[in-house]
């Protein structure tokens, strides 16, 4: 009796648990359906992000390709009113710069550059006996060809070695012609003047004399000296053939000995260079010898290319108006 009443029901906690146990189960489920809800919620919320990315990346392409075709079309504005204004103004140049085409004459035209010295363009050239046997003949029909300009002498006694077979082979094949004296600092110019004048000819010449004056030539002479011998040497050579002389140097030589003293002289400057020679001074230079590696057909060793500043021609060379 006793433990009857200790424990009168003994299962009447067991639907409590079992109570229990269904209300954890709801529970469960109600957990995992509200996770399964979050989950859900995440997943379409990084969906708009990566919606939004892609539509900022295609914004901002649009905002590049808008930028790079206004300056494309600044810049085609710029160009066309450039190319406008040539046409209108300088015609001309434009066609230097756009025209790859040299008329090489016999209606030949050659695909080169427009810059002369890049091209080895050429209206003449100068010879010595570097160059050894020439056949002038050869050397004729080059159409580029329009002058030569032969060594006669250096200094007090020494005469080019070709210098007379040089002279009836270009008279020969008519080519103007002209003759130079290499001056030089070992002996008198009045020396100099003789040698020269003894070997060359008045009669036969078809170009002014030219008076090479060169660093080497003239070394132990003060500028003052240079200066004073070169005014010595064209004075004789005025009064003697009836002319002025041409000079012949260095565009640098001369800038820095000879110019601007001698600007009114015409000049034959050698400036192995892409631009041509820029005389100190405010003168100007009459032929640019702008290389000394011209191949021309005749001559078998490379030969000194002579160019015509612009408004420079043949008649400008000439020793006397009447040839």
């Amino acid at each position: 009796m006793t433990e009857t009443q200790n424990n009168p029901n003994p299962d009447h906690q067991r639907p409590h648990a079992a109570e229990e146990h269904h209300h954890h189960h709801h529970d469960h489920e109600h957990h995992h359906h509200e996770h399964e809800h979050v989950h859900h919620h995440h997943h379409h919320h990084r969906e708009e992000y990566q919606a939004y990315l892609e539509h900022r990346k295609k914004k901002r392409r649009r905002i590049i390709r808008a930028k790079i075709l206004k300056v494309a079309a600044i810049l085609f504005v710029i160009i066309s009113f450039f190319v406008i204004g040539m046409a209108l103004f300088a015609p001309g140049l434009l066609q230097s710069l756009t025209s790859k085409e040299t008329d090489l004459g016999n209606g030949v035209f050659g695909a080169q550059s427009t810059n002369k010295h890049i091209r080895l363009d050429y209206n003449g050239i100068d010879v010595s006996h570097h160059q050894g046997l020439i056949d002038w003949d050869r050397v004729a029909l080059d159409t580029c060809v329009q002058f030569v300009y032969i060594k006669a002498t250096e200094g007090s006694d020494l005469v080019d070695e070709y210098y007379t077979q040089n002279v009836a082979g270009v008279r020969k094949a008519k080519i103007p012609f002209g003759s130079y004296h290499y001056l030089t600092s070992k002996s008198s110019v009045q020396d100099q003047f003789r040698n020269f004048y003894g070997i060359v000819d008045r009669r036969i010449q078809v170009l002014a004399p030219v008076i090479d004056i060169e660093q080497e030539g003239v070394a132990g002479w003060t500028r003052e000296e240079i200066q004073t011998n070169l005014a010595l040497m064209i004075k004789l050579i005025e009064e003697h053939y009836h002319c002025s002389p041409i000079i012949y140097s260095y565009a640098r030589f001369y800038n820095e000995m000879l110019a601007p003293r001698f600007n009114s002289y015409r000049l034959f400057l050698a400036h192995y260079n892409m631009r041509q020679p820029v005389v100190a001074g405010a003168g100007t230079h009459n032929i640019w010898q702008h290389s000394d590696q011209g191949v021309v057909d005749g001559i078998e060793t490379p030969v000194d290319l002579d160019v015509y500043a612009e408004g420079t021609s043949l008649k400008d060379l000439l020793i006397s108006s009447k040839y």
